[in-house]
């Protein structure tokens, strides 16, 4: 006589998988904090298969974690002095930006995605982008988008830490940099970068900003493909022509046409952030003022929005 199989109810089963889970955890703080990186990564992928069922969102981001190859690297504690070390709070819906861009943008996170299938075939993704274009059309609101769809940290340099005046100290920021970003997957965002990668040939310049450049090179190409390098730049042509050769990916964010300025107005002026009152019908008069960029859009409308919390106060007195 055979014995009816038990229902294990979808409560009891994600119970069971997080008890499993929280067994595991100890072994990785451990692991990690000896920097038995490989033990860290068999743990992930215990942690993620334990997941898989119950918590497959983190399952996948884990299995991913796992299946990095470990880079031969020391633990490095963070150069607070050099990084800010942020989770990135929007994807790619949240910035305004022309369809090519989009194209550019999601060829970057796929090739990511499809980590494996590219090692399948001897390729690794690319992971050095170069974002450049006039001041105010969203290079930074960009770098952060692509952490969050890759769903990794946003490293955001600080320009006045990483450059200093003594002689060799720029170089050795560089190397303390780039080893702390190569301890796990993220994106590393430098602002600016045309004050870092200046054109060696501009006589002007001293010894020590050549010296830079070159050290630059150096630690451009030992970055491994775990580091999504994400450079912007307002002045593309102050670059050395071998720093631009570097970069896989070069993407213009040019001024804004009035179909982008429409669809930022309207975002701006969207009911959802004037409850109780409608003035998204002024989006298209926005639209077709003489501004510059999408930051004095958003500003324009932002000034609608406080002109008319403003005008409620009063009229309400």
């Amino acid at each position: 006589m055979s014995v009816p199989a038990v229902e294990v109810s979808p409560a009891a089963r994600k119970k069971s998988s997080a008890s499993s889970a929280i067994g595991l955890l100890p072994k990785l703080i451990e692991a990690f904090l000896w920097n038995q990186r490989d033990q860290v990564h068999q743990l992930a992928g215990d942690l993620a298969s334990t997941l898989s069922e119950t918590h497959p969102a983190i399952a996948k981001r884990l299995d991913r974690f796992a299946r990095t190859e470990a880079q031969p690297t020391r633990l490095t504690a963070k150069p607070d002095n050099l990084v800010d070390f942020m989770s990135a709070r929007h994807g790619l819906g949240a910035v305004v930006l022309p369809g090519s861009v989009i194209d550019q943008c999601r060829r970057i996170v796929q090739e990511h995605h499809r980590r494996e299938a590219l090692a399948a075939f001897g390729l690794a993704p690319r992971h050095k982008v170069l974002l450049h274009g006039a001041p105010g059309n969203g290079k930074t609101l960009l770098a952060e988008a692509l952490a969050y769809e890759l769903a990794v940290p946003f490293l955001r340099v600080k320009y006045g830490g990483l450059m200093e005046g003594y002689l060799g100290a720029t170089g050795k920021n560089l190397d303390t940099l780039m080893a702390y970003a190569s301890t796990a997957p993220c994106v590393l965002f430098i602002d600016e970068f045309d004050g870092v990668g200046k054109d060696r040939a501009n006589a002007h310049d001293i010894g020590e900003v050549r010296r830079v450049t070159n050290h630059l090179l150096i630690a451009i190409e030992r970055l491994p493909p775990t580091v999504v390098f994400v450079c912007a730049t307002n002045a593309v042509e102050l670059l050395d022509p071998a720093i631009r050769r570097r970069f896989d990916f070069a993407v213009e964010l040019p001024a804004p046409t009035p179909e982008l300025r429409l669809l930022c107005a309207r975002r701006e002026l969207s009911p959802d952030l004037t409850p109780g009152l409608d003035v998204s019908d002024r989006a298209g008069e926005v639209a077709q003022l003489p501004l510059t960029n999408l930051f004095e859009v958003v500003e324009h409308c932002r000034q609608i929005r406080r002109d008319l919390v403003l005008g409620e106060s009063v009229e309400g007195r």
